[in-house]
């Protein structure tokens, strides 16, 4: 977070020397953290980037598992491309591709730890919070535990929502096997 920190750094950054050396002039000087859209681009392009290895490796994997001798069955038999990947590999990599959708929206819900550090190194709070800090805020900042309580209990019944799908699907799967 230090060395996002320091990329998106007012006076200083990377990212606004380099926007400034290819000609945005409007750049110089510019505050990414002040603006709550800029923010949240910031926070997006920092969550995704921590994303990546977890996803990568996972849907390398999926993919590693598909037949090789299906695809070229249905290779030799017609099918283009984009069949052989909406009928073959789309279906064998399904699984893992919904656990890491459900887990990466999991994760996002509860995304604390950068939202708090960009806050803190030039965000406003009150317009850049996202759960996990308006919580944080709302308990520890302002003791209003009870109100805390219950935004905790409203962020533990969206993940039951959006877990319940991914667990029916897996019980169906288990009847019909």
């Amino acid at each position: 977070m230090t060395v996002w920190k320091w990329l998106f750094d007012t006076r200083y950054g990377v990212i606004n020397w380099v926007l400034v050396k290819i000609g945005l002039h409007g750049f110089e000087g510019y505050s990414w953290l002040a603006d709550p859209l800029t923010f949240f681009v910031v926070a997006a392009v920092i969550v995704v980037w921590m994303s990546v290895p977890f996803v990568a490796f996972s849907l390398y994997a999926a993919l590693t598992q598909v037949s090789e001798e299906t695809i070229e069955a249905a290779q030799i038999d017609g099918a283009s491309a984009w069949q052989r990947l909406r009928y073959i590999v789309a279906p064998a990599i399904r699984p893992v591709l919904a656990i890491v959708t459900l887990l990466q929206i999991v994760w996002d819900l509860r995304v604390f730890a950068q939202i708090n550090y960009l806050q803190n190194a030039g965000g406003t709070q009150e317009k850049t919070n996202l759960l996990g800090t308006y919580l944080y805020q709302l308990g520890i900042g302002q003791s209003h535990y009870g109100v805390a309580s219950a935004v905790a209990m409203l962020m533990l019944i969206l993940t039951l929502i959006l877990t319940a799908g991914y667990v029916r699907s897996l019980l169906r799967e288990e009847k019909n096997a």
